[in-house]
């Protein structure tokens, strides 16, 4: 179960990016604040495994710290910190809770330049080891935490712009457009069309992912600082996995919501 959470954790992890990617402040540092956030996601797998259909529900909540701290000469540091993880695994009618193991992960740490790039990340080697594993070779960890960060500049209402994410045979093309603004906020919308060609690695298993789909969804940002204050949306994927030769349909959906809490 707890090789389950880990790989669940990089899977909401990684679809996160898809909504951070290249996201970074126009210039200078972020913004110096701390923040309590909350992560929920409802996953859906549905896979055909010789002839018979297998499904898994997780839902899951991930209570999280983002600490932007004081810019030091030409770097500044971002500190995640883990609360509390509480949810259950559904296997083909089967629930089982997802014990909390926040308290094993130990805060992760970004080091970003004054570009809002990220230069290092350190801590929580279990998470990070499993993230890499699970996408190997493809997976880029610096871009998955960019959603906590800012949002390219916005102007004026109706603005419609493309972001890019291309990595090996993994890429992410979205469209966001800048629908309005709502209590000082600027809320934007987004689509995108995404491909997945990636290995992961499973307890030693080599997995082979061929997937497309698409994720929708809205996204509310602080028009004086961009610092994005909530995402919401879903991902629906279908394709391929190879596992030991085998061919395995997979389809998946998924709904998420990650936004400040206080």
């Amino acid at each position: 179960m707890k090789k389950s959470i880990f790989s669940f954790l990089a899977f909401v992890l990684v679809s996160s990016c898809a909504f951070g990617q290249n996201l970074s402040p126009q210039k200078g540092f972020y913004p110096i604040q701390k923040t309590q956030r909350k992560m929920t996601q409802l996953a859906k797998n549905k896979m055909l495994m010789q002839g018979q259909e297998m499904n898994m529900v997780t839902n899951m909540n991930m209570y999280s710290t983002i600490n932007i701290q004081s810019p030091v000469s030409d770097s500044q540091k971002i500190t995640i910190t883990f609360n509390k993880i509480e949810g259950d695994i559904e296997v083909m009618g089967k629930k089982q809770n997802i014990p909390d193991a926040a308290k094993t992960f130990k805060p992760i740490v970004l080091t970003t330049n004054n570009d809002g790039i990220i230069n290092s990340i350190t801590g929580s080697p279990e998470l990070l080891k499993q993230m890499e594993q699970s996408y190997s070779g493809s997976f880029q960890v610096n871009k998955t935490f960019t959603q906590f960060l800012n949002i390219k500049s916005i102007k004026t209402i109706g603005d419609i712009w493309l972001d890019s994410n291309i990595d090996g045979g993994n890429s992410m093309i979205t469209q966001y457009t800048f629908n309005r603004n709502e209590n000082g906020n600027a809320i934007l919308s987004f689509t995108t069309s995404m491909t997945v060609q990636s290995d992961m690695n499973q307890n030693g298993i080599i997995i082979h992912n061929d997937l497309l789909g698409k994720m929708n969804g809205s996204m509310t940002v602080d028009t004086k600082s961009n610092y994005i204050i909530s995402t919401t949306g879903n991902i629906n994927l279908e394709g391929r996995m190879e596992m030991n030769t085998q061919d395995i349909p997979v389809n998946i959906s998924s709904t998420f919501n990650d936004s400040i809490i206080k």
